[in-house]
């Protein structure tokens, strides 16, 4: 895929008065055409180059698989509008490639199901479109760094996720014991990711009716009613991570 005009311009550039200081290469994907080039122009300024750019997630498994592109630093990934199939896109890829870049989401949404998608493909940030410019160049710099950056409405909602699977006391909340088959592990976690029935059954190659079927055996086992309710039982006996 050819590169668009911006990032090869981008490419020849370093921050103002960065010197010698390395410049970091970052892959960005999803989004607008504008709103990419926006958060390029604010990457380039400080120390990041957009090398290359696309629309399209499946875009970052060809370029992972393609031996004559150079590794990037960085991989940058907007959600906007139905973000799960793009998030498990993502982790397809990452996981055919031998990929150690850290992955920062950009996303219209803060819900649960849009955190813990990011979070278990390895997410290193996750911000809010509607950040400040700064904010964006602090997670990165975090995410570059191997360390994690949330936003703070992203960390206050997992801090009340893990806060309502322990009781007031502080001793773990004991529930009835559950034995759940693989399959219904694997389908609360999707639930839990936030993906619908049907899409559960495209994604698992089952029949919607299958899936409902688990989806109330799996209810009626753990004692739940709700998919919010469901991820707090998950949280608590470790059938998802954070």
């Amino acid at each position: 895929m050819p590169k668009t005009a911006l990032s090869h311009r981008e490419v020849t550039l370093a921050p103002k008065g960065a010197g010698d200081v390395e410049v970091k290469r970052a892959l960005l994907i999803g989004g607008q055409c504008l709103l990419r080039i926006g958060i390029s122009e604010i990457l380039r300024k400080n120390g990041v180059d957009v090398v290359r750019q696309d629309a399209s997630e499946e875009f970052l498994n060809d370029y992972l698989a393609d031996e004559n592109e150079s590794p990037v630093d960085l991989i940058i990934l907007i959600l906007t509008g139905g973000p799960f199939a793009a998030i498990h896109r993502i982790r397809e890829a990452l996981g055919q490639a031998d990929n150690t870049a850290p992955l920062v989401v950009l996303s219209e949404e803060t819900g649960r199901g849009e955190v813990y998608a990011a979070l278990r493909i390895g997410a290193k940030a996750y911000l809010d479109l509607d950040c400040q410019p700064q904010e964006l160049i602090k997670a990165v710099r975090t995410a570059m760094d191997g360390k994690v950056y949330l936003a703070p409405e992203v960390a206050e909602l997992l801090v009340t996720d893990m806060s309502a699977a322990f009781e007031p006391s502080g001793g773990a909340k004991r529930l009835p014991s559950v034995d759940l088959s693989r399959r219904e592990v694997e389908i609360v976690q999707l639930l839990c990711e936030g993906l619908s029935s049907k899409e559960i059954a495209r994604r698992l190659h089952l029949s919607a009716k299958t899936v409902e079927n688990h989806r109330y055996n799996i209810y009626r086992k753990c004692q739940v009613d709700t998919v919010a309710t469901l991820m707090r039982y998950a949280i608590r006996h470790g059938l998802i991570s954070i």
